[in-house]
């Protein structure tokens, strides 16, 4: 009876639903005059899924690497056409048929967040909550399509309500890079309030979150950035010394740190930072990679690893229980995630720009609706 309902009611909430959407369609690979709005049919929720109204939708290097068809090891295999976006804010308006909600879980017209990481829910580590563990994980906005789009469908089990004095853009901001960047500092990092903890391209969407969770949990953070704009919003932020990208920011950690090195770098650039930020670790300490924006085949030494009994560890999307920490900071105001602008979807163009060209300190938004 309560599935013949839900699926009744969606039916009926089709009324209020056009049977068309505006969505930015990728439909070939290459630079931002690929990027088409177009008006395409409303998707419908299958078993166990909600439809969504998206509010605002967050960019991220993801969606550049889409529409440019990045390949390489580690590298989803896309499927043409395709609508990127992975963190997504909005609203349910309809649930999929068969779909039995849980007493606690978003009624209809709830704003909501997405989860973007989904598993298959039955292996060991889905079970775990590991999901990015999973043999048949996908990302919402990778694997399937995404929120640069006024509708999008979700699992059911992958939302969680917006509490009302959060914006849906400041919502939008926080699943795939706060996530990531909490798995990063907090649960493979463990971080100390004694740590010294250096982090690499500090301005970005990702690298912002993570100075923003190392100096709440009392770390000293070395930033290091592009411009003195944004080495200055570094500071502002809380980090304690800021060293500019262009420049010997290795030698100048090094001497800032009496040549001790530190105790963690989180590094996302990848292949042109990685053996110098290697190199700034002190003994016995950690890099934490999670992600590769400018190249991901760096050159190493063994050596400077294994004899200095460091670790190298990796922290993509994190798990459930990284997802819902930190939107609890979030929501409590303890974390507090940078808008650098806002853009509408037909400026969807303008905004990658923006990305791929690092003009950005924080997240860019786009508002949909």
């Amino acid at each position: 009876m309560v599935n013949e309902l839900l699926f009744n009611e969606f039916e009926l909430d089709q009324k209020d639903i056009p049977e068309k959407m505006r969505a930015v369609i990728l439909r070939k690979h290459g630079g931002p005059e690929v990027l088409k709005i177009e008006e395409i049919p409303v998707p419908k929720p299958g078993p166990d899924e909600v439809l969504i109204k998206v509010a605002a939708t967050a960019l991220n290097h993801l969606d550049v690497f889409a529409r440019e068809g990045l390949k390489g090891p580690g590298v989803p295999k896309m499927t043409l056409p395709h609508i990127s976006g992975v963190d997504i804010a909005g609203h349910v308006v309809g649930y999929g048929p068969t779909l039995t909600l849980q007493p606690e879980a978003p009624k209809k017209g709830t704003r909501v967040l997405i989860n973007p990481g989904i598993g298959c829910g039955t292996c060991r580590t889905c079970r775990n909550g590991e999901l990015s563990m999973c043999s048949d994980y996908q990302i919402l906005g990778e694997h399937r399509w995404g929120g640069l789009a006024e509708y999008v469908v979700a699992p059911a089990k992958n939302i969680i309500p917006i509490p009302d004095h959060i914006s849906s853009e400041t919502a939008a901001t926080v699943p795939a890079v706060y996530t990531t960047a909490w798995r990063g500092v907090v649960t493979v990092g463990q971080v100390r309030p004694s740590d010294r903890v250096l982090i690499i391209g500090a301005s970005g969407g990702l690298g912002s979150a993570q100075l923003d969770i190392a100096v709440a949990a009392g770390a000293t953070v070395i930033a290091v950035a592009g411009s003195e704009e944004k080495r200055k919003k570094c500071l502002e932020m809380g980090a304690t010394a800021v060293f500019d990208s262009h420049g010997n920011w290795h030698e100048k950690v090094m001497e800032w740190t009496n040549h001790e090195g530190v105790d963690l770098v989180l590094d996302s650039v990848g292949a042109p930072t990685f053996r110098k930020s290697l190199n700034c670790l002190k003994m016995g300490g950690k890099l934490v990679l999670s992600g590769a924006t400018a190249g991901d085949f760096p050159e190493i030494s063994i050596r400077e690893i294994y004899q200095w009994h460091r670790q190298v560890l990796g922290a993509p999307l994190g798990n459930w229980e990284d997802f819902l920490q930190v939107t609890d900071y979030v929501w409590q105001g303890k974390l507090k995630p940078q808008i650098h602008a806002i853009y509408r979807l037909e400026e969807i163009a303008q905004a990658q720009i923006a990305i791929d060209e690092r003009r950005h300190f924080g997240k860019i938004v786009i508002k949909i609706s």
